[in-house]
């Protein structure tokens, strides 16, 4: 009985927020985003446009939060 039994390596959870080099307009949180959620950064900005219009501006300092905190790629 000499089988062999290999280790393999698996990822569990999600990966890690980056903000992209490559893929940015203002300071790529919305390109992050959007890899995160799997949609197109398009479609991100414009999200994230209409929601921060809704609140009032209130979503551009959490903009300027996920910027300070999130690392970049």
């Amino acid at each position: 009985m000499d089988e062999e039994y290999t280790l393999k390596k698996v990822k569990f959870g999600a990966k890690p927020f980056f903000r992209p080099r490559n893929d940015r307009i203002i300071l790529g949180v919305c390109s992050g985003l959007a890899r995160k959620l799997r949609i197109t950064s398009t479609a991100s900005r414009v999200i994230f446009s209409l929601l921060t219009l809704l609140t009032g501006g209130t979503l551009a300092f959490v903009y300027i939060a996920i910027f300070l905190i999130s690392p970049q790629e």
